[in-house]
């Protein structure tokens, strides 16, 4: 189809297979709609399913809820209607699926959305963000769906007072941490944005109340403990151990070197790659490419910050080399490396430091915070960090290595304390 051209009433009326709801509200007989972000047959990209929060008492599909739905609009309605007169009484917007009363004046022209837009909604929808994120996405826009229909409140298009209305009683309620309100924020303006309306996350209102969360918490997010290079040599000297089994069993030697070398590998490669869990979890043995010299290549085909999976290279050690190959036990190119799941690796790893005598707190990010603390500490500046960890901004990076930057910085230079590692 032509690159720009114009919806057509007709078109958007064969793309409204789900239409918009209003049920009777309040039991006095009158009509309430549900402004929701609804997709096309229920889900739009399979991201955004309807829920059973879309008002009480109506569930999608259900029998009784039916009976207190009036749907205008839409295939299961509208069967031998004039298509254009369907697409007037529904003001639809194709890019994200979202359905409003005719009594809605809708914030853009329809005319304005191209079948172009409509035909790569699905693959925006896959492909221009992480599936964890997606995940974290669809768990906070569902919640801000609940918190709207609980106030009678429209939560799409949503209006920035209500939004930081919203934020601002999670903050009294729940005490949640800045981080998950930026996530719940980040979603509301994502849906918003790729529905092609005014992103309320950007007013003043919302960042004024994001910025007070971050105030009242009033210290820094707990963060994981850095696993560095001498942590990584403390877990290679106990991993091979054997260690009580859930059951109080003392494991075999065998048993003991092989979780052991499985530990090490899967610690060493998270660091040399600096790994998030997920980007360490998909790995397969095609991704590891050997050096002449020893070294290896790591492709990692897609990451949190690299959602359409143009790929990243990364160099691995001669001594992670060695051990990886010595787990691979003539696995073919396309299993797993580690056979994992990230919940599975980031317990490994504690349980692994625990051992080593390193204490508490570690965790799945523990490699990739360790590696860049060792790399500032080495002099590494920031740009280059960020390249090695894939990093989009500056912000985490800059955060996890903060000590190590003060020990080098201007005080530091002036008494004579900073050291550059050997």
């Amino acid at each position: 189809m032509p690159e720009g051209k114009r919806v057509s009433p007709a078109t958007i009326a064969r793309l409204s297979a789900q239409p918009s709801i209003t049920t009777q509200g309040g039991g006095n007989g009158s009509e309430q709609a549900c402004p929701l972000f609804l997709g096309p047959r229920a889900e739009v990209g399979g991201l955004w399913p309807v829920a059973d929060t879309l008002h009480p008492g109506v569930t999608s599909g259900s029998a009784p809820a039916a009976e207190r739905v009036t749907l205008v609009g839409g295939d299961r309605t509208s069967r031998g209607a004039d298509p254009a007169e369907v697409a007037t009484r529904t003001q639809v917007d194709v890019r994200a699926g979202a359905f409003e009363p005719a009594t809605t004046a809708p914030p853009t022209d329809p005319g304005n959305i191209t079948e172009s837009d409509v035909g790569n909604l699905t693959e925006i929808l896959d492909h221009e963000v992480a599936q964890n994120t997606v995940r974290s996405y669809r768990t906070q826009w569902r919640n801000f769906i609940a918190w709207a229909m609980r106030k009678g409140v429209p939560a799409f298009p949503a209006d920035p007072v209500q939004v930081a209305a919203y934020l601002a009683e999670r903050i009294a309620e729940h005490d949640h941490k800045p981080a998950t309100l930026r996530v719940a924020a980040a979603a509301i303006a994502f849906v918003h944005r790729i529905a092609g309306w005014d992103n309320p996350c950007a007013r003043p209102e919302v960042k004024r109340t994001l910025r007070g969360a971050a105030r009242r918490a009033g210290r820094s997010q707990k963060q994981a403990q850095a696993l560095t290079a001498d942590g990584l040599a403390a877990i290679r000297s106990a991993a091979c151990i054997p260690r009580l089994g859930r059951g109080g069993r003392l494991e075999s030697p065998q048993t003991a070197e092989a979780r052991g070398r499985l530990d090490i590998a899967l610690i060493s490669l998270m660091r040399d790659a600096m790994l998030r869990v997920s980007e360490a979890a998909a790995l397969t043995w095609r991704d590891l490419v050997s050096e002449p010299d020893g070294t290896g290549r790591l492709l990692i085909r897609r990451s949190k910050t690299d959602p359409q999976g143009e790929g990243a290279v990364a160099f691995v050690s001669e001594a992670t080399m060695r051990v990886l190959e010595s787990i691979r036990r003539g696995a073919s190119d396309g299993d797993n490396v580690f056979g994992l799941r990230p919940n599975q690796m980031s317990r490994r790893i504690k349980m692994a430091a625990r051992a080593a005598g390193l204490g508490d707190g570690f965790s799945g990010h523990s490699p990739r915070v360790g590696m860049a603390r060792d790399l500032v500490r080495a002099g590494i500046e920031l740009p280059s960090l960020m390249t090695a960890g894939r990093w989009r901004t500056p912000v985490m990076p800059a955060h996890y290595t903060r000590n190590e930057v003060a020990g080098r910085g201007a005080v530091a230079q002036f008494y004579g304390h900073y050291r550059r590692a050997a």
